[in-house]
């Protein structure tokens, strides 16, 4: 660390500039498809990956020791809900750095850039490519109708909120800053 981190530190926070992407996320993630631990599927899809699930699992993109699961497919797009979800299909087992890295990023071009064996990194899309072909991307948000158009209606009067008290946070800062 140097002294120049601190900078950040030295700012107006902004409520909604550093929460908006909470906020998208948590209204999508409450919406995204999600299907119930299935021990048996969970075993399958894991040896389908190429791992032992008995054994510790390992990051299906760099084969370090997996410490979390990364959701290939993305939940969030732009800010809005990706049509992905939390369902066996789009979850993978992942160190923290790979996910980080990663990101919204596609899966693809995120594996197909990795320095690795040509033949390892085929063998990586391969296995991930058919773990996603499992999902099942029949029902759309159209067929939510009118309770999306009234849940996304309450997600931009949350946005709308957070940037009132952003105005309101300013002022107050400015009132009691010397």
């Amino acid at each position: 660390m140097n002294i120049h981190e601190i900078k950040k530190h030295l700012r107006p926070y902004s409520i909604l500039a550093k929460r908006r992407t909470t906020i998208s996320h948590a209204f999508a993630s409450a919406i995204a498809p999600v299907e119930l631990y299935d021990d048996a599927r969970v075993r399958r899809a894991i040896r389908a990956l190429g791992q032992d699930p008995d054994a510790s699992l390992h990051c299906v993109y760099c084969d370090e020791p997996a410490e979390t699961w990364d959701h290939v497919l993305a939940t969030v797009a732009k800010g809005e809900f990706s049509g992905a979800g939390h369902v066996l299909a789009n979850l993978v087992p992942c160190c923290k750095p790979c996910n980080s890295r990663k990101g919204n990023k596609d899966w693809r071009t995120f594996v197909a850039g990795r320095d690795e064996p040509v033949a390892k990194r085929e063998l990586r899309l391969k296995r991930i490519g058919a773990h996603l072909a499992a999902i099942d991307r029949e029902a759309t948000l159209a067929d939510a109708g009118e309770d999306f158009a009234a849940y996304q209606a309450i997600r931009g009067r949350i946005l709308e909120l957070m940037a009132e008290a952003d105005v309101l946070a300013a002022r107050i800062r400015s009132s009691t800053t010397r």
